[in-house]
């Protein structure tokens, strides 16, 4: 395969992953069909095995392409280099708690059932799982490297968990009133 035929096989790869990245967020692993993923990118359901092997390695795919488009997005926001280190995590609460497309969303979020091990391929799972351990890993990155942040390990995991349980409800609930006082609640306590 000459070099500009394997550019545009790779490309058109990215592209069924960035399509079952967002089919995925929006409404989780029984959203994937093939033939839509397919169309959804000009092509017919018959390349897809050019690319993958199965649909479950798809969705792994999809899944850790998500969670580094998240972590690269939760750098951008906390640390750019035009705005000072001290706040980065209050930025990140911030752009966490602000409300995206589900397509968009939280990858934790949306992929949480899904990728428990009595429902996910061991892919899934693994991908998940990995994804979950980077996204805290750029957690912990922004709020050590902000001086107002002295938070503990023990607080750094407590806050993680309930910024992600706090979206969650939020999605799950759709009461944006009682949503937002979970999410200043959570803000509030992180970020004092």
């Amino acid at each position: 395969m000459g070099r500009s035929n394997r550019e545009q096989a790779e490309q058109n790869r990215q592209r069924i992953v960035d399509q079952a990245d967002a089919a995925v967020r929006g409404g989780g692993v029984a959203a994937i069909s093939i033939a839509e993923i397919m169309a959804g990118v000009g092509m017919t359901q018959g390349g897809f095995y050019n690319h993958f092997e199965s649909k479950d390695a798809l969705i792994a795919e999809a899944c850790s392409s998500g969670f580094a488009r998240s972590v690269q997005n939760w750098k951008a926001k906390a640390m750019s280099a035009r705005q000072p280190v001290a706040g980065a995590l209050k930025r990140l609460i911030s752009y966490y708690f602000t409300r995206k497309p589900v397509e968009q969303g939280c990858p934790m979020v949306a992929l949480g059932q899904d990728a428990a091990p009595h429902h996910a391929s061991a892919a899934l799972n693994k991908a998940y799982r990995q994804g979950v351990e980077e996204l805290f890993s750029t957690f912990v990155e922004i709020a050590r490297a902000d001086p107002a942040c002295p938070l503990s390990e023990k607080e750094l995991v407590f806050g993680f968990a309930a910024m992600v349980g706090a979206n969650m409800l939020s999605r799950a609930t759709g009461d944006k009133k009682w949503s937002a006082g979970v999410e200043q609640g959570i803000f509030e306590a992180r970020t004092r």
